[in-house]
């Protein structure tokens, strides 16, 4: 008796895959470094004790650049290499301290909000799970400093809400970034070719994600 083996996945399946896989990856790497930068300046737990956390969450990060480097072959059967940004080297852990940039968050995935909304708590955070709800704000004349969005989301995907400010708000065109797990389809590959907003790259890293912000918050002044 012979068993019959399913079918391998398609391109589009291992995508999918390597997408959820990665939001996953993003939440964890991004609250293991807010745990970090909250046990490094507290003085609640013994130095002893505090270094070994410590070190548990330097092998847990370890742990998830394994993680991340199955979601980049995953990412690589399914659509090829990703070329990644040029943010490596650049991540010194600088931002607005004065907290007066506002800044527009939107990714369908609620707890990669939560830790955004963290991560960059020094700003004027505004998080919407709800891209629809996005561009009633902006419709509705709301201004900010940056947009922050995803590319991919099932109800309005980041290239609509670009393509909505090219129509409506074409100043807020240099303000956008875009934050992706990998450019799943040739469509969302052709589209970053042709556009020269800055990508950053899931998953990264809070001081990544902060030099990115504040570089681009510079640019846009």
């Amino acid at each position: 008796m012979s068993v019959r083996l399913k079918s391998a996945p398609s391109n589009v399946e291992l995508g999918q895959y390597a997408h959820r896989m990665n939001n996953a990856v993003s939440f964890v790497l991004t609250n293991l470094n807010l745990l970090a930068e909250e046990l490094e300046g507290s003085a609640r737990l013994e130095p002893a004790l505090r270094a070994r956390v410590l070190q548990r969450i330097e092998d847990a990060t370890q742990g998830t650049a394994k993680m991340a480097a199955v979601v980049r072959e995953l990412q690589t059967a399914a659509w090829g290499a990703i070329e990644e940004g040029s943010s490596e080297g650049h991540t010194d852990d600088t931002w607005d301290q004065s907290g007066t940039a506002r800044i527009l968050v939107i990714d369908d995935e609620e707890p990669i909000l939560a830790s955004l909304r963290l991560a960059l708590r020094r700003y004027q955070v505004i998080a919407l799970n709800q891209p629809r709800e996005a561009l009633e704000r902006l419709e509705n004349g709301e201004k900010f400093d940056l947009i922050l969005c995803d590319l991919i989301m099932p109800d309005v995907t980041g290239i609509e809400i670009y393509q909505w400010l090219q129509r409506n708000r074409k100043a807020l065109l240099p303000q956008i970034m875009f934050m992706t797990g990998g450019a799943f389809t040739p469509e969302l590959r052709t589209f970053l070719s042709g556009v020269n907003n800055p990508v950053l790259h899931k998953p990264f890293d809070t001081k990544t994600l902060r030099w990115m912000v504040a570089q681009q918050l510079r640019v846009t002044d």
